[in-house]
């Protein structure tokens, strides 16, 4: 599978990049991306069972970064809050003080609905992301937002309303930041492939089963409508293809078996693509079906993982 450079809406894995490079680190978001291992599988956002919501993903992106960062040798400060009512200002300016002493940080999961610098941002109410924070100057916040918004400026009370991250389901807590990075090991390959099968691994064992397959029965038999084609042609076949591309790549020296069907897998991904511009419901349902049985053979292949 020939690689791809491109738009690919991948801020958490951008956002990972450009800290570790505040650091003196240079990996690349494609190689990052396939060891945070998000795009395999599939689960169901709501439980609408005419028109379900599904990501083609079986991790979060918080836990993820987290993995990343371990499976690469870093060792690394967390911070977030449960509590996030209780919240004092003082307190994290004070903690982002003590991280950017170091280096950038990652920030997020946020709400795009409330970063004001993005023209769209009152369209994008619920919708996560992530940013890297480079500097605190008195009581504002200076970032690189990679949905690309460099040098972007926020007053710190405006942007904790991003940061809270009221409306983002899936987060361990808000003001989540990762900082003061130092890499204590460096992995070999093989060592960095283990580590990443392992997490496929877990993912499959408790992950949901059968999504793809059932979802390609709901379009059959209901079609698509208004907020999944949205989500469809802007967002998540195109990011699917990506994901699928890199992680092939990133198997390729190990395993060409797996790495095969994760290069089949995005061909179809971008397969879906045009079927769900054309409005061609049957042709994606059996798109998503061909998707799911390749799923299906990737996923008893990182179950059945040993080291050798």
């Amino acid at each position: 599978m020939n690689v791809f450079f491109g738009e690919v809406p991948l801020c958490y894995t951008n956002s990972v990049a450009m800290t570790l490079s505040s650091y003196g680190y240079d990996f690349h978001p494609e190689y990052l991306e396939a060891i945070m291992a998000m795009g395999n599988g599939a689960n169901f956002v709501n439980n609408d069972r005419a028109h379900p919501i599904v990501f083609f993903d079986n991790g979060e992106p918080d836990i993820s970064i987290s993995n990343c960062l371990r499976i690469l040798g870093f060792e690394y400060e967390e911070f977030f809050l449960t509590a996030p009512d209780e919240v004092n200002v003082n307190m994290i300016k004070e903690k982002l003080k003590f991280y950017l002493k170091n280096g950038s940080i990652i920030a997020g999961p946020l709400d795009m609905g409330y970063l004001t610098y993005n023209p769209n941002h009152v369209n994008l109410k619920g919708i996560d992301h992530f940013v890297a924070i480079y500097d605190l100057v008195e009581n504002d916040i200076y970032l690189h937002d990679p949905a690309g918004y460099p040098c972007m400026r926020m007053d710190l009370n405006e942007f904790l309303q991003a940061w809270k991250a009221e409306n983002i389901y899936y987060k361990r807590g808000s003001f989540s930041m990762w900082g003061n990075l130092e890499r204590t090991k460096v992995p070999v390959s093989t060592q960095i492939y283990h580590d990443v099968s392992i997490v496929m691994k877990k993912r499959y064992e408790n992950g949901d089963a059968s999504v793809i397959e059932s979802y390609a029965i709901s379009i059959r038999d209901n079609g698509l409508n208004q907020q999944q084609k949205q989500i469809h042609q802007y967002f998540s076949f195109r990011l699917a293809a990506a994901r699928n591309i890199y992680m092939s790549r990133f198997l390729q020296e190990h395993d060409r078996k797996r790495a095969e069907l994760k290069g089949r897998i995005a061909v179809l991904f971008g397969r879906a693509h045009l079927d769900s511009l054309k409005d061609d419901y049957m042709g994606l349902s059996n798109t998503l079906m061909s998707i799911s049985e390749l799923d299906k053979a990737f996923k008893e292949l990182c179950i059945g993982y040993e080291r050798k």
